[in-house]
């Protein structure tokens, strides 16, 4: 009897050092696809291309989804929690139209400076009020915008970013305003190319 309870005991001892073993070089789980987050503007119905422009990303296989505007803050404390765990994919791209522009340098910002890289951040006219400064991260910044009207702004750089900002002037090749800026088709094809590139799809 005493020397079956030895051989029970010496199986149970095995079985736990392989169960450590394998934790010890198991991966942790992680997403399958890049991450990219399109946020919306102002009561979302002004942001009808942000929408079309999710469901091109989509049809491409990206994983691309669209969120109304105030998301942003959330969002980024679920990449932030998942990052720690070893469960983001990676690159992660922003993209934000009117109000969402706006927070798109916020939610840059909030990740940069969490650890979590971001690798593109897509601004359609951010406004109304002038977006955060991109501080941390070194992150590619295109934005399309209108100068010298009231609702959408540049995105600026502050101490700290790395990365390069390209605010492009959209009156050079199209008289879209401010509501209709993310429904351009040259906007979208220009926005969806940088897109493209950065995920590699």
């Amino acid at each position: 009897m005493l020397k079956l309870t030895s051989i029970r005991a010496g199986i149970a001892a095995l079985a736990t050092a392989v169960a450590m073993t394998a934790s010890t070089f198991m991966a942790p789980a992680t997403a399958k696809a890049e991450e990219v987050y399109v946020l919306r503007g102002a009561f979302d119905v002004f942001s009808a291309g942000m929408n079309q422009m999710t469901r091109r990303m989509q049809a491409r296989g990206i994983n691309a989804h669209a969120y109304s505007n105030g998301r942003w803050s959330g969002l980024a404390a679920d990449i932030i929690a998942r990052h720690k765990q070893g469960r983001v994919s990676f690159p992660i791209v922003i993209l934000g139209h009117s109000v969402g522009g706006q927070e798109a340098s916020a939610m840059a910002n909030k990740l940069g400076q969490a650890g979590v890289p971001v690798a593109l951040v897509v601004g359609f006219d951010p406004g109304f009020a002038a977006p955060q400064p991109f501080r941390y991260g070194s992150p590619r910044v295109v934005n399309f915008y209108i100068p010298n009207q009231p609702r959408g702004n540049p995105y600026r750089s502050a101490t700290g970013f790395g990365g390069s900002i390209n605010n492009v002037d959209i009156t050079r090749f199209t008289h879209a305003d401010h509501v209709a800026i993310d429904k351009d088709p040259q906007v979208q094809s220009r926005a969806l190319a940088v897109v493209y590139a950065t995920v590699g799809k």
